[in-house]
């Protein structure tokens, strides 16, 4: 098993804060694609779901009350070209 690097959430939560919209949801993709790849077995030692629940917060502090719709439609967006 890799060894992981310890993990700042406030310094990620900080990088999150500064990125464009598009840079945002790119990385709630990438983080979704990289969970795929995680075992079960190895979910607890991985930083990535805490990752994607920052990003998850990040999205909806700045979309209020829309939850992760802006991340959906964005999707969608990109699929259709």
């Amino acid at each position: 098993m890799p060894v992981q690097s310890e993990f700042d959430a406030g310094d990620f939560a900080d990088r999150l804060a500064e990125m464009s919209d598009d840079e945002l949801f790119e990385t709630m993709q990438g983080l979704e694609q990289e969970s795929e790849d995680i075992l079960p077995d190895e979910r607890d030692s991985s930083d990535v779901f805490a990752k994607i629940a920052l990003v998850e917060t990040a999205i909806e502090n700045r979309f209020p009350g829309q939850l992760l719709a802006p991340y959906k439609d964005w999707q969608q967006r990109r699929n259709a070209s």
